[in-house]
């Protein structure tokens, strides 16, 4: 189903399944930032549901927190993000210590031509949901970071919720660029 117009960048809420058939396969990312194979068949076989949160606190920031649901009700990593542009670190249950920060972004602002692309208008105008994540190599022994933008995208005529990111690793010549799409249930 498609997202409704009042579900923006600006006020992202409800609930939001990744449609496969749309969205790149992860695998190869998954596998390069060190996740087993049993969790990434399991992640394959399963359906991500997220349930995003949106609000401002006193302070003015921005907070987007993220329930995530595997089919079958098996819950995935909780995501918070805070839209201040700084830093911060955590120890995700999933991909180990990482490094992250995110921010409002306008399109062309952003540096990587991939994450510029394919976006509607309201999402133009109100601008992305940007993020850099990476891995914490000093704690992990990995080293990986993901550029990542969130938005809305016309698909096969249907408005829905899109994430892009840009995967770089030392342990890969070249970058894999991924883009997700989600239909909106509720």
């Amino acid at each position: 189903m498609a997202c409704p117009a009042t579900v923006t960048t600006k006020n992202l809420s409800g609930k939001l399944r990744l449609n496969k058939a749309l969205s790149d396969n992860i695998d190869e990312t998954l596998k390069l930032q060190g996740v087993s194979y049993i969790k990434r068949t399991a992640i394959a076989n399963f359906t991500l549901t997220l349930e995003p949160t949106q609000f401002t606190d006193d302070d003015g920031v921005e907070h987007i927190d993220v329930k995530q649901t595997l089919s079958g009700g098996f819950k995935a990593p909780a995501d918070s993000l805070l839209l201040n542009g700084e830093e911060s670190s955590k120890n995700d249950d999933l991909f180990g210590h990482l490094i992250a920060k995110s921010w409002r972004a306008k399109v062309d602002d952003l540096e990587i031509d991939f994450l510029k692309e394919g976006w509607s208008e309201d999402t133009l105008e109100d601008g992305l949901i940007a993020g850099v994540v990476k891995s914490d190599t000093a704690k992990s022994g990995k080293d990986w970071v993901i550029n990542v933008v969130w938005g809305f995208a016309v698909i096969e005529g249907v408005r829905r919720f899109a994430r892009r990111f840009k995967f770089t690793t030392k342990d890969r010549s070249e970058p894999i660029y991924v883009k997700l799409y989600y239909d909106y249930l509720e």
